[in-house]
């Protein structure tokens, strides 16, 4: 496999060397959307990073087993139903008709396999059974609690709770303010041993995940917004069933903003993916998000898409100048080298464009031999297709 790379594990604070437990297959699973809308640009960025994580991980020569979720389970999802005089599963069904539209449009590799959370309530169930038995939840009134301190309480990702987490309170009926719902009966829903109602939303992504990908992960990815609680509650889950860690390397991109706040789709400040391609090519909003590391928060505007749509013609025009010409020279291997070497340094993307940058300004001074094939790791592994004009 060569070197190894680093990646920034969310659990331990630090890159760390990527080991997977299995040294040809890497399974990862990424947090999929709540589908009650339309995809936004920050949901662009969270699926175009792990696909050029994973698109890297399988150029290194790894398998990579990867699924995803759909949260179709959803008061959101309830209430647009009922606005529009549709099921929520046709609601749910709907957007992820969309969701797929918007992702095969920026050439985001379909994962291996998609869940949803509605045909998980089986599972679901018997995880909260297994809990109750074991002593990790308990019931109170029409709902089942997961008790966090019998769990050993929050640490996995967030290291301490009263500089990190606002606004949490005392539920009547709750043991601590931190358990959180496994099972809420509501009268509507699925039938349960519990009665009638909707399960909460991290056992779902346990249930899902660990189905699919087995006990252990060697991948959670998601938004920087998932940490706490979705994540740290998935984890404090899944090791009182199994004992085991859940995840190997907890992965997090951060936030787009606009005019300085986190977009969302709850939020009023969005833009849509869709919205955004009637104006600019899938390459350049890919190259937009790529510029910087997946860690650092980016601002959306106007502006900086112009940037980007100016760096995607120029490398563009210096691919089609360098096509056809396959043999290296040292110039065109160094800067393959500084290529491979940004991304093995926990997927550094920006570093990575602006070798590609620097290249394609020599490029279209003067002839670089061999350049033809960092144009190609461009096209395979950032997902940003160069062979056709937009």
């Amino acid at each position: 496999m060569g070197d190894l790379m680093k990646i920034f594990n969310t659990r331990t604070g630090s890159k760390e060397d990527f080991i997977p437990q299995d040294p040809f297959e890497v399974k990862a699973y990424v947090c999929g959307p709540t589908v009650y809308d339309l995809c936004h640009v920050g949901h662009a960025r969270t699926y175009i990073n792990f696909d050029v994580l994973k698109r890297y991980l399988i150029s290194l020569g790894y398998r990579v087993t990867h699924v995803q979720n759909f949260t179709d389970i959803d008061e959101k999802i309830d209430q647009r139903a009922k606005k529009e005089g549709l099921s929520p599963r046709e609601v749910a069904e709907r957007f992820i008709r969309e969701y797929f539209f918007d992702m095969d449009s920026l050439n985001v590799m379909r994962a291996t396999k998609y869940t949803r959370a509605s045909e998980y309530v089986p599972k679901i169930i018997k995880i909260t059974e297994r809990l109750l038995e074991l002593g990790y939840a308990y019931r109170s009134g029409n709902t089942i609690y997961f008790d966090v301190e019998a769990a050993g309480g929050f640490g996995e990702l967030v290291k301490d709770l009263k500089e990190t987490i606002v606004g949490e309170i005392r539920v009547q009926g709750k043991r601590g303010p931190f358990d959180f719902v496994l099972w809420r009966v509501t009268g509507e829903g699925f039938d349960s041993p519990f009665g009638r109602g909707v399960p909460g939303w991290h056992t779902e992504c346990v249930a899902m995940s660990m189905d699919t990908l087995g006990e252990t992960l060697d991948i959670h990815w998601g938004g920087k917004d998932l940490i706490y609680p979705h994540h740290e509650c998935e984890s404090l889950i899944a090791k009182a069933l199994t004992g085991k860690r859940f995840v190997r390397y907890w992965v997090h991109n951060d936030f787009v903003l606009i005019e300085g706040e986190k977009m969302s789709k709850s939020s009023g400040g969005k833009a849509y993916i869709r919205d955004i391609l009637k104006k600019y090519p899938a390459e350049v909003l890919r190259t937009w998000i790529l510029r910087s590391n997946y860690r650092t928060k980016i601002e959306y505007s106007e502006e900086s898409l112009e940037e980007a749509r100016v760096l995607y013609e120029k490398m563009r025009k210096a691919a089609a100048k360098s096509r056809g010409k396959e043999e290296m020279g040292q110039c065109a291997k160094d800067f393959a080298a500084t290529f491979m070497s940004a991304l093995d340094d926990d997927l550094e993307t920006g570093e990575a464009l602006s070798a590609v940058e620097e290249l394609s300004d020599l490029i279209l001074e003067r002839e670089v031999e061999g350049a033809w094939r960092i144009f190609s790791l461009v096209e395979t592994i950032l997902g940003i297709k160069l062979h056709t004009p937009p």
